[in-house]
């Protein structure tokens, strides 16, 4: 059976390759180097305005665990959950962002997250290599996977997931390829201690490695590899429960997609309304048959776990595409499409250099903005201007920036749905749409911060018992004009 380091251009059992000389030499760097540099303006454009909440909190939550030298535990941060236990799935990346951002501020953590994207790039294209892809041809594939992966590129801890499968699938490869060497179990084990301490996905990891083994065992010319992937499945459980929350780790996973389920969109299911999760999953597919009809078992099973956990949480579709790119690239890279790309070498190179340069120009304003959060989205001014301690009522999106910018504000909600939970989140949107009782949603509130021209927002403004104190394009500010109770001093830093 072949596996992934079984199809390496330099092995015996790869495709027999093309007689003509190649247009770039696949055994060169340079060539694959050009097509991760390709890459790079995606990075930069991404890099360019911050759109994702979570990076927010997670810095002050990760400023908080340096300061105290202990993980959190429970909320420190809201009015209406204070106190309540937390179980934080990513410490490890909110130590990382928070030092950073001592450092360097939000463009530090922007550019930190964006090396974590190149890293994705990177070992993307060493698999395909390893799988006797062209580097011209890969390049061409993992540019155009920038369209269905651009949303999913904001500094987030899902980034590490992006890192670590097809690390995962490179190392099985080798575990595979190689039965009896111990160092690549070992190597699982260390990546996934690694991987759940810096986000807890790894049981991903523990999927991916156990499906491949049952794969390789079931053939009988492959069971030798099989009962080395299924050690190294061992492996990546062993290194999974590694965490501060130890075996709780699966309850706590359980708890995170029950809460975010119907509250968060990349935690629902494919939308067969959208053209580009058709292609995603198409996509996978089709590297999933290519990769059966190679034999390898390692890609198989972990298209098959990402395809699968596609369709029932779209967050993990920018892992298949990541998988399936260098499967597709390699398949691509076929004598006669090779003997065509030369053939036409005249209008094929010029255009693609011609895309990469329309991106880089399209990237290059985002080098004066780098780690700015979006101004459509996220009113700096107006959290400037929220009176200190004053319980905040505030839309979803909001709350993680006021927990970084003004630390002494108590939210009433933000972006970690797993402590809050569904039917809180779905609650506060009805109340900012209009939709609900704001009188009873606001009884503990001093003021608000909301979208200028949400429903709620429209209340406040006819309500003589509130004041619109400051607004731009983002948010609308509104104190109440008789204050409540005096409101608990925050505990937050």
């Amino acid at each position: 059976m072949r596996t992934v380091s079984d199809l390496s251009p330099t092995s015996a059992a790869a495709p027999a390759p093309d007689p003509a000389p190649p247009a770039w030499p696949a055994s060169g760097r340079l060539p694959w180097l050009l097509a991760w540099a390709a890459f790079v303006p995606v990075a930069v454009l991404r890099a360019g305005n911050l759109n994702d909440s979570d990076v927010f909190w997670q810095i002050r939550t990760g400023l908080l665990t340096i300061g105290r030298r202990a993980i959190p535990t429970t909320d420190p941060f809201s009015w209406t959950v204070h106190g309540r236990p937390w179980a934080l799935n990513s410490w490890g990346f909110n130590v990382l962002v928070a030092a950073v951002y001592r450092l360097a501020g939000l463009p530090g953590v922007a550019w930190v997250c964006a090396g974590l994207v190149l890293a994705a790039a990177g070992l993307t294209l060493l698999l395909a290599r390893r799988l006797g892809a062209s580097p011209p041809v890969a390049g061409v594939a993992l540019f155009l996977a920038a369209a269905p992966l651009a949303g999913w590129l904001q500094p987030r801890p899902e980034l590490i997931d992006y890192v670590a499968v097809p690390a995962l699938v490179l190392i099985l490869g080798e575990a595979t390829r190689q039965p009896g060497r111990l160092r690549w179990v070992i190597a699982v084990a260390l990546l996934s201690a690694a991987w759940v301490n810096l986000h807890a996905a790894a049981l991903l990891g523990v999927a991916i490695a156990a499906c491949a083994a049952l794969l390789l065992l079931a053939r009988r010319g492959t069971r030798e590899s099989g009962w080395w992937c299924a050690g190294a499945a061992v492996a990546a459980a062993a290194g999974a429960f590694l965490n501060p929350q130890g075996f709780g780790l699966v309850a706590q996973t359980a708890a995170v997609r029950s809460a975010s389920a119907g509250a968060v969109a990349e935690w629902s299911h494919f939308d067969p309304a959208s053209p580009m999760q058709w292609a995603i999953l198409a996509a996978g597919a089709g590297a999933g048959i290519i990769a059966i009809r190679r034999g390898d078992g390692v890609l198989t099973g972990a298209l098959a776990v990402c395809w699968a956990g596609a369709v029932l949480a779209t967050r993990l579709q920018p892992v298949l595409v990541l998988l399936a790119v260098p499967v597709l690239a390699a398949w691509a890279s076929r004598p006669g499409v090779l003997r065509y790309v030369r053939s036409r070498r005249l209008v094929l190179y010029p255009g693609a250099a011609v895309a990469v340069l329309a991106l880089t120009a399209a990237a290059l304003p985002s080098l004066g903005h780098i780690g700015r959060p979006n101004p459509a989205v996220y009113p700096h001014h107006v959290i400037a201007d929220i009176p200190s301690g004053c319980r905040l009522f505030n839309s979803y999106l909001l709350g993680g920036l006021v927990l970084l910018e003004r630390p002494d504000v108590p939210v009433s909600l933000d972006s970690r749905n797993d402590l809050y939970g569904a039917r809180q989140v779905v609650a506060d949107q009805r109340v900012l749409d209009g939709k609900s009782n704001a009188a009873r949603a606001l009884a503990g509130a001093g003021c608000v911060l909301v979208p200028p021209f949400s429903g709620l927002a429209r209340e406040l403004r006819a309500n003589p018992g509130w004041r619109l104190v400051a607004a731009e394009r983002a948010a609308a500010l509104f104190v109440r004009v008789v204050q409540p109770a005096t409101p608990r001093a925050s505990a937050s830093p």
